[in-house]
């Protein structure tokens, strides 16, 4: 829900926002909440489905990537004053306390408690039964706090001051614009005191003190005199002062304040350029200045073209796209572009996806900039009929299992925006194929030139995608919000990720703790090949699987354990007490040659399938010495072999045959292939090892199974018949008499 709903114009997301804000006001942070740790910031929220959200991103080792205002510090060496109290090792019910009274004097920062000059606390500030609520322009929740927490709060100022009650750190100079409403300020030129209170400007000036000769500024009192009705003076500045009951003394004075400054940007390409996934404007070349782009626009002789590209086999994590703005007066194309996306969901229709998505921000950017107020039209040509039909499409939501679900939701926010009426059109993509250049129309020469620059961009990238993305290069234009797991971006369903991070969490602390393994054994096994497996197998046989992993297969000795059973010998052996690791070990002559056939298919398999041979070598002895030799004893391997071997070694041969194979099997298979002339990935070559390795197992459990649980031939009905045939042969020594009357 918030990934569909965040920042939308609908009643949802402004709720949303709402409660976001409020949650940030009510843990004291300075930027978004969410990217706070939950412990010990989340004991301080109510507890809402908002607090819930938090926790579960904190709890599932998630990331998010949000277009989320931070509030800057006002002040030079300003601080939260929760995160003071964190590091002062506040907790629990303490650390309440002190929120609670924050949220009631209504601060953040501690320039929200200072005096204006920055070295003291400001003495009217943080007072019990006090309403604050008119000093600031920020919506504090209600937050009445007990006697107890006020002495808390006492308590945790007096201990970050020094002794003479001033602050460790003077604050400096003003930064940025404050949300506290000051009151007072002063004017030296005209030696002058300004009350702003509820909207209205009172005046104060000096008066004759019959105490004392008016030496300095901080013994001078100032009585009111009446309203401001004219300009400020312009040299204002913040002031603290004491209160008496007819006049005011002026405690400190500080610095001035700074005034909100514009940042907009002044140039088009700079404005393109503000939003998230300005990676995708890395590429533009406009020879002939953006004005004609825009009077193409505004003319409706613009066509708009795109194609995306995929090299699967040498980096299935890399797609591109290319687009070209083509204006039909000029018979010319005036503006071309092209990026890379390096990512999980990376593919050919990911790619054509974003070269229209990008085709439609432009648009919309053009539009936001220039101030269209519609009437102009464009024509939008792509090869990709289904990713033409996406592109148009104006929903409200997107459903969840969708993929691409974040280009389509950047989609649907560029069209809640977009007043260009556009034409979408198919064009039939490689014409150079069957057509001469002169035979193609101008929709598939420009089509073929989009072709080449989206084959550019996959080069770019796959060239950098050994450098890891940072997270706000996989972030869309119109994006506000995306999820991350371990640097990369959940750009489908985040329920299924999510679903498999908690079960490698579980598994990790059950491999660790109850199975003796490693930590780092466990961290470099390729459990993503192995899920992707299992996923398009029936439940039955992952739960088999997992049971075969954990030991708790229904072998002999855990029947016994379970059921009380008498059939613990293996069924074909007689092994007693069979366990899980007898599963690949029996040494019956019928077992051995099932397992001896089915790898002399997986031999087959690999020497037909463009397997490294060195590879192909050590699998195969490897698996034939069935856990008997360790893969260290095999001493032709050659030196770039070792940490494969290494770390298989610590796996062990029995997970081995469950599909747990070390990483580093990947880039070793995965060179090999790039210089062989297969289309093989190794993402497919993964798949289908781990997938025989599996169904060799498998069968030693079905051959088993059938030995033991024939209807005629298993071993438990043969044990019956035995036992019932010498049953009738010690009755026939009986008489007729002696026979029991239950056997006759």
């Amino acid at each position: 829900m918030f990934l569909q709903h965040w920042d939308m114009p609908n009643p949802i997301g402004r709720l949303l926002r709402a409660s976001l804000e409020t949650l940030q006001l009510e843990i004291g942070c300075a930027g978004n909440p969410l990217l706070e740790p939950f412990d010990p910031m989340g004991k301080l929220a109510t507890h809402c489905w908002m607090t819930s959200f938090w926790e579960g991103i904190c709890a599932f080792g998630l990331q998010l990537q949000m277009d989320y205002p931070e509030i800057p510090m006002p002040r030079e060496n300003d601080r939260c004053i929760m995160t003071l109290a964190i590091q002062m090792h506040y907790r629990g019910e303490d650390l309440r306390s002190v929120n609670r009274c924050r949220i009631s004097s209504c601060s953040i920062f501690l320039s929200d408690m200072a005096s204006a000059s920055g070295r003291t606390l400001d003495q009217t500030r943080g007072q019990q039964g006090v309403d604050y609520t008119g000093s600031t322009s920020y919506d504090f929740p209600i937050e009445r706090p007990s006697q107890r927490d006020w002495e808390v709060w006492r308590g945790f100022w007096s201990s970050y001051c020094l002794p003479d009650g001033t602050l460790p750190c003077g604050l400096g100079k003003w930064k940025n614009t404050t949300h506290r409403r000051w009151e007072w300020f002063y004017s030296a030129g005209e030696d002058i005191l300004i009350q702003c209170s509820d909207g209205v400007n009172w005046q104060y000036r000096q008066c004759p003190d019959s105490s004392s000769g008016i030496a300095t500024r901080s013994t001078r009192h100032y009585a009111r005199v009446g309203r401001v009705f004219q300009e400020l003076p312009g040299d204002l500045c913040p002031t603290s002062v004491i209160c008496h009951p007819d006049t005011v003394t002026l405690e400190t004075q500080g610095p001035d304040m700074v005034e909100t400054v514009s940042n907009d940007p002044d140039d088009f390409w700079s404005y393109l350029s503000s939003d998230n996934g300005d990676w995708m404007w890395d590429q533009l070349n406009c020879p002939l200045g953006i004005d004609v782009v825009v009077e193409a626009i505004a003319n409706g002789t613009a066509i708009l073209v795109t194609d995306g590209s995929y090299n699967r086999k040498v980096d299935s994590k890399v797609c591109g796209a290319g687009w070209v703005v083509h204006c039909t007066k000029l018979n010319k194309i005036v503006l071309e572009g092209s990026f890379y996306y390096v990512g999980d969901g990376a593919g050919s229709y990911r790619g054509e996806l974003l070269g229209l998505l990008a085709i439609h921000v432009f648009l919309c950017k053009l539009e936001g900039f220039y101030g269209f107020e519609g009437g102009h039209s464009a024509q939008i040509a792509c090869d990709n009929l289904s990713g033409l039909f996406k592109s148009k499409e104006r929903r409200k939501k997107i459903p969840p299992g969708s993929k691409n679900a974040d280009i389509l939701r950047s989609l649907r926010r560029v069209h809640s925006s977009l007043k260009c009426k556009c034409t979408y059109v198919h064009v039939y993509g490689h014409q150079d194929r069957h057509k001469t250049w002169e035979q193609m129309s101008i929709l598939e020469r420009l089509n073929y030139r989009c072709d080449e620059l989206a084959k550019q961009a996959v080069k770019r990238g796959i060239h950098s995608s050994h450098i890891a993305s940072p997270m706000t290069r996989q972030m869309l234009p119109m994006e506000t919000v995306a999820v991350f797991h371990g640097g990369q971006k959940i750009s489908g369903e985040c329920g299924s990720e999510i679903r498999y991070q908690i079960g490698k969490v579980e598994a990790r602390d059950f491999y660790i703790t109850k199975l003796g393994w490693y930590a780092a054994v466990f961290d470099n096994v390729d459990w993503t090949a192995r899920d992707k497996v299992l996923s398009r197998k029936p439940d039955m046989f992952r739960l088999w699987v997992f049971k075969q992993s954990s030991g708790f297969i229904s072998s002999g000795k855990n029947m016994r354990r379970w059921f009380g059973s008498e059939h613990t010998q293996c069924p074909n052996c007689g092994k007693e007490d069979e366990d899980a690791q007898h599963l690949m070990h029996c040494p019956d002559p019928g077992r051995y040659a099932l397992f001896r056939e089915e790898v002399q298919k997986l031999t087959v398999w690999l020497e037909m399938n463009h397997t490294d041979p060195v590879l192909a070598k050590i699998i195969s002895r490897y698996i034939m010495t069935r856990g008997s030799t360790r893969l260290a004893d095999f001493h032709d391997v050659p030196p770039e072999y070792y940490k494969f071997v290494y770390e298989q070694q610590l796996i062990g041969w029995d997970n081995f045959m469950l599909g747990i194979i070390t990483s580093t099997l990947r880039p070793l298979q995965h060179c090999h292939l790039l210089g062989s002339s297969s289309l093989l990935t190794v993402d497919d070559w993964l798949n289908q090892l781990i997938n025989k390795l599996l169904h060799i197992t498998h069968g030693q459990w079905i051959y088993r199974n059938i030995s033991k649980h024939h209807a005629t031939l298993g071993m438990i009905r043969k044990t019956e018949r035995r036992a019932m045939l010498l049953e009738i042969d010690r009755l026939a020594q009986l008489t007729p008499e002696e026979v029991p009357e239950d056997s006759r």
